[in-house]
């Protein structure tokens, strides 16, 4: 009888047994994660809630579609069959996470992040298999990096489905997802606040004791609550600009919660008369921020003449300038072919970075430095062009145009036209003061606006040569031609080397010892396949053959590229700790100055600051004398975290500098040229 007992007991418990074999929960630092279903099967035509579950431990949080003042929010991405359809993530209503000085938005406890999804009516299978990826960071005092990988694999049926053992999860999250407040808020900008109008006649009349989040970053600011100020035809609210607003969005989307209940908001703008009656002055702002944008990126471009990344070039349009200096028009047409090799050169890089940021890609302005083959390939241009220069061998003709000189049958349109597209990829890891703002006003607009921004950029570095065929007496300013013009030649082939030099070390520093040999190694068969050629006859065939293997080695070569290195410091500099947000979070919330430095190994403007600044003895006691811990991210790579904090600050590229004073202050921006003199003067206001 017992044997009997037992064996009815083992068979009620073979189906329990059978739903629970799942794959167990991904356990991680503070996290236990999986991905779940809200049905134990799908059926076709149907749509089907699966989820990111996450059970954090106490005091551990992530983070909401807008982190806040600090964090990243948590990305999935799903592998699905053809045919299967995803939604984007439905966040629910998020916590407000106070952090000392800051605020941040995120989750803690269980929860899960659900996601629609949609079979078609005549999938084929019998089992549907969901892949998926997700990453995330979570945070107590300390921020911890984390991802997972998944998989789901639910069976198809023809009938409806019983709910899952997660049901109740996703019914939470459903009960705190926002309902959208049907018609649209207005916005309106005045010189510090953001005033947002409630539409009238809402069902449910959101109130002061209702929380404020903002899904729209960095226009509003995260700390303040918001003033609220009552009207005949309806309630509107007025907060603080962001620290780090730079422009006005065309739709801002907030949310407001009490409890499980919130709205979400889409405010476009539109004068509001609930401060004073001059309010419609926050009408028009865009415009005006466009082409305030516009002035700064021309001024930009101009100065970035004069920052060391830009000098090879120099060089080489010194050469051709000089050359041509006697024929006013061959000037003038060299001078427009230059810019347009610059202004397009520009739009052409634009329109990358813009359309890999839209793909998700978390980069800014010099991107392209971060990809060793693109470094390689630069590299190996300027080893060419320095051996042209140096005599080694001629394109044709002998003429200080060097590369595209013979494509142009002697008039150098052509070569003008390349030695713009040459500035264009060297200037464009540098940041020159005032194009920082301006380049973070461009990402955070419409391609055609950020377009004309980047191609101001662009006609601002090129107004030099431009406006020597155009303004009278500005060639009378260069030298005049002479014999001394070929031993000229010869000398910019060292700087030309000096570049070469620079690259392989980034190149080193991107990758590993061995792969700079290999792009040592190329060079020098450059050099021989350049000798095989000059020598001519039979010998040109074995020279392009040479050329074209040490040309292609390192390009395709993949190199092993290990975590990250702390970047270089020389010895007089080694009092500094790698950044990263949680350590500076850490370091905020303990209330110590911090002085943080963006760098990166191919931006050379960011080297010159450390050199003539940043490491110098008086610099460095100073920070010891006021107690400032120094932080310094290395960008020569790809960082998602380093990209984000960039454009926290409106800025696209390297070099940035933000002192922290401490408690209470608000971070303070250094300029991106920088003397021991203004490191000091900012640390005196500690």
């Amino acid at each position: 009888m017992h044997l009997l007992r037992l064996l009815l007991l083992f068979a009620a418990l073979l189906p329990l047994s059978a739903v629970s074999d799942e794959p167990a929960a991904l356990r991680t630092d503070n996290l236990d994660s999986r991905l779940v279903a809200e049905r134990t099967a799908v059926v076709p035509g149907e749509p089907l809630q699966i989820g990111l579950w996450l059970a954090h431990d106490p005091d551990w949080h992530t983070y909401w579609l807008n982190p806040g003042d600090s964090g990243l929010p948590t990305r999935i991405e799903l592998e699905l069959p053809p045919g299967v359809e995803a939604g984007p993530i439905r966040w629910p209503i998020p916590e407000r996470l106070p952090a000392g000085p800051l605020v941040n938005f995120g989750y803690s406890g269980t929860m899960v992040l659900p996601l629609a999804l949609a079979l078609p009516a005549d999938f084929p299978d019998d089992t549907l298999v969901i892949r998926a990826r997700a990453d995330w960071l979570i945070c107590k005092v300390e921020c911890i990096p984390g991802d997972g990988e998944y998989t789901l694999v639910l069976p198809v049926t023809r009938e409806t489905a019983p709910y899952s053992r997660w049901a109740e999860v996703f019914a939470a999250a459903e009960r705190r997802q926002p309902r959208p407040a049907g018609a649209p808020a207005l916005i309106d900008f005045t010189d510090q606040t953001v005033e947002l109008r409630l539409p009238a006649g809402l069902a449910t009349a959101p109130g002061a004791d209702w929380i404020f989040f903002p899904a729209t970053p960095q226009v509003v600011s995260n700390t303040a609550a918001p003033v609220w100020l009552d009207h005949a035809d309806g309630a509107a609210l007025v907060l603080p600009k962001s620290d780090y607003f730079f422009a006005a969005p065309g739709q801002f989307e907030f949310l407001l919660a009490s409890g499980d209940t919130g709205l979400l908001f889409r405010a476009t703008p539109g004068a509001l008369p609930v401060a004073d009656p001059a309010a419609d002055r926050g009408a028009g702002t865009t415009a005006p921020g466009l082409l305030m944008a516009l002035g700064l990126a021309l001024l930009g471009g101009l100065v970035l003449n004069l920052m060391p990344c830009v000098f090879p070039v120099l060089f080489l349009k010194a050469a051709g300038a000089i050359e041509a200096a006697g024929d006013r028009a061959v000037l003038r047409r060299h001078g427009l072919f230059y810019t347009a090799g610059v202004v397009l050169s520009f739009l052409a890089v634009a329109a990358l970075l813009l359309a890999l940021r839209a793909s998700g890609e978390a980069l800014g302005w010099g991107f392209q430095l971060q990809a060793p083959a693109f470094v390689a390939g630069l590299a190996l241009l300027f080893f060419v062009l320095a051996m042209n220069f140096a005599g080694l061998f001629e394109f044709g003709g002998g003429r200080l145009a060097g590369l595209g000189q013979r494509l142009t049958e002697g008039r150098g349109d052509r070569a003008a036209f390349f030695t713009g597209v040459l500035a264009c990829l060297v200037a464009s890891p540098c940041t020159a003061p005032f194009m920082g703002v301006a380049l973070g006003v461009a990402l955070a607009l419409p391609a055609p606006a950020a377009l004309s921004i980047f191609a101001a950029l662009g006609l601002g570095l090129a107004l030099p040569i431009l406006a020597l065929g155009w303004v009278p007496g500005m060639a009378r300013l260069l030298p005049r031609p002479g014999p001394w013009m070929e031993t000229f030649r010869r000398v910019l082939a060292f700087p030309l080397l000096l570049t070469v030099a620079w690259l392989m070390w980034v190149y080193g520093e991107q990758t590993s010892v061995l792969a700079m040999s290999w792009l040592l190694a190329a060079l020098v068969g450059v050099a021989f396949g350049l000798w095989l050629l000059a020598a001519g006859g039979a010998w040109r065939a074995l020279g392009y053959g040479t050329l074209a293997l040490c040309l292609a080695l390192p390009l395709l070569r993949a190199p092993e590229v290990t975590a990250p290195a702390a970047p270089a410091a020389p010895a007089a500099q080694a009092e500094y700790e790698p950044w990263s947000p949680a350590r500076l979070a850490e370091l905020r919330a303990a209330g110590e100055p911090v002085l943080v430095n963006m760098t990166a190994a191919w931006c050379i403007t960011c080297l010159a600051n450390e050199r003539v600044a940043l490491s110098t003895a008086t610099v460095q006691g100073a920070l010891r004398d006021k107690g400032v811990r120094y932080l310094k991210g290395d960008w020569t790579r790809r960082d998602s975290e380093i990209t984000a904090y960039l454009e926290s600050f409106g800025r696209s590229g390297v070099p940035l500098y933000v002192l922290y004073p401490g408690v209470g202050r608000e971070p303070v921006l250094l300029p991106q040229l920088l003397t021991v003199e203004i490191v000091q003067q900012a640390l005196n206001t500690l």
